[in-house]
């Protein structure tokens, strides 16, 4: 995990060319976005295959539309930002230069997860059933906040120090605060 943090740490460091940046946009977009699913979809099947839905279908494909429709919003407000604010994508290979603190990162530290497992169950539930839906969303949030937690913010302290520690005091980690302090 330190290799990886380290790894995020040197890709971070070099300045990247806005082609080069939209590259590995585009190649993570369609790893998170279309693989990532695909695999979710295929554990949570095998995991939840004899759980019937509660919902009918209509009301599954009709919430599962509009969690994608949010997933995909709060995904693109989170890269769009760190595109702009911090000179960088949510790839390693082209991650931002900058902390950025500001946008949907003022609510949650991690708001391209939330898009994401948002997104995923979405897909579980428009394309598969509600039932499948909610274990992608919690197999996403899992593995998601066991990379987050002991892979990206490591690397965020060493590369932002202090200034990454004061955001991480005053912004929650994945479910937004609302409300600001003041």
């Amino acid at each position: 995990m330190k290799r990886l943090s380290r790894f995020m740490s040197v890709q971070s460091s070099k300045p990247r060319s806005p082609v080069y940046r939209l590259w590995a946009l585009s190649c993570g977009s369609l790893f998170f976005l279309v693989l990532v699913p695909l695999l979710l979809g295929a554990v949570a099947r095998f995991l939840v295959r004899s759980i019937k839905s509660p919902f009918s279908r209509p009301f599954e494909i009709a919430f599962g539309a509009s969690m994608i429709c949010l997933g995909l919003l709060i995904l693109f407000w989170a890269v769009s930002a760190f595109w702009r604010l911090g000179d960088g994508t949510p790839a390693p290979v082209a991650a931002p230069r900058r902390l950025v603190a500001r946008g949907p990162y003022r609510y949650c530290r991690n708001p391209i997860q939330l898009g994401a497992i948002i997104y995923f169950l979405g897909l579980g539930c428009a394309f598969l059933s509600f039932a499948e839906g909610t274990a992608m969303f919690l197999i996403s949030l899992i593995l998601g906040s066991v990379y987050h937690k002991f892979v990206e913010e490591p690397g965020l302290l060493s590369r932002f120090g202090p200034d990454y520690d004061d955001y991480r005091k005053r912004t929650p980690f994945l479910i937004p605060r609302l409300r600001r302090k003041f």
